[in-house]
């Protein structure tokens, strides 16, 4: 019965789930300020295959038959790899999205993930929790310290909108920034209690490691939520045993120090 559905269900609630979906593979991308949907065309090799090879859909007779072909893996999804995006595209990227959203904007998104709240907003409702972080994170940096050159490393769609976490791939960190001859790594993560100590500090002491092959003078934010006790230890004896300079910061505490400084670099 048609009456048992919720109209908010139908005509929200559905299509926003669609189109979060539709965003985890990356074949999308969001223009109009998040009105329209569109494809995302540093996928557009992907986008030609699954098009070319999924459009006439089978139908099935019996669920056994539909299974198998759901648990199939096609190997050439995987294999394609999205357009690069240069390191000046994306600095290009982060200037058209700080000036979308101003400082004041930036920071309640920001505080809007250090207090559980929902966003409102029609672009950035479509990121999941950490997705969100990694980008405002970059947007926050880049908004206050211009001159600072911010590298971040997560995939980019068309628009310049992260479709995924940076996920540390080839041993990089989050977001690279270098200000002058200085380099400030920033990891940052919605991870909290026992789960941020089993799976961040580790990675991140190998990234720092990686990144001050390149540059010595570095140093690295760990950003989150909050800060479990166990992960201070953890960052402590990476400090003593390996001299890597990891500092944690709450989303509050690191909006502070980007409020209030006039450098990004810091040793305390």
């Amino acid at each position: 019965d048609f009456k048992k559905f919720n109209p908010k269900s139908i005509m929200v609630d559905y299509p926003d789930e669609f189109i979060r979906k539709m965003r985890l593979t990356g074949l999308i991308s969001l223009r109009g300020a998040g009105r329209f949907i569109d494809i995302n065309r540093n996928e557009q090799t992907k986008v030609d295959y699954a098009l070319a090879t999924y459009s006439d859909y089978k139908k099935y007779t019996t669920e056994e038959s539909y299974f198998e072909y759901m648990s199939a893996v096609d190997e050439n999804l995987i294999s394609f790899v999205a357009k690069p995006v240069s390191v000046g595209e994306r600095d290009a990227f982060l200037a058209k999205w700080v000036g979308i959203y101003p400082w004041n904007r930036i920071k309640d998104e920001m505080l809007n993930l250090a207090k559980e709240r929902l966003t409102k907003d029609d672009v950035l409702k479509y990121l999941s929790n950490p997705v969100r972080l990694e980008f405002l994170v970059s947007l926050a940096i880049k908004s206050k310290f211009p001159n600072v050159r911010v590298v971040s490393n997560y995939p980019y769609d068309d628009e310049g909108l992260p479709t995924s976490t940076a996920g540390g791939v080839g041993d990089k960190g989050d977001i690279e920034c270098f200000e002058d001859v200085k380099g400030i790594l920033v990891e940052v993560t919605m991870s909290e209690g026992r789960m941020q100590t089993m799976m961040e500090v580790w990675p991140i002491s190998r990234h720092l490691s990686q990144f001050q092959k390149g540059t010595k003078d570095s140093m690295c934010y760990f950003v989150a939520p909050s800060i479990f006790k166990d992960s201070v230890m953890q960052i402590n004896y990476v400090k003593e045993k390996e001299n890597l300079s990891i500092l944690p910061k709450t989303i509050e505490e690191f909006l502070t120090h980007v409020e209030n400084n006039s450098v990004l670099y810091s040793t305390v």
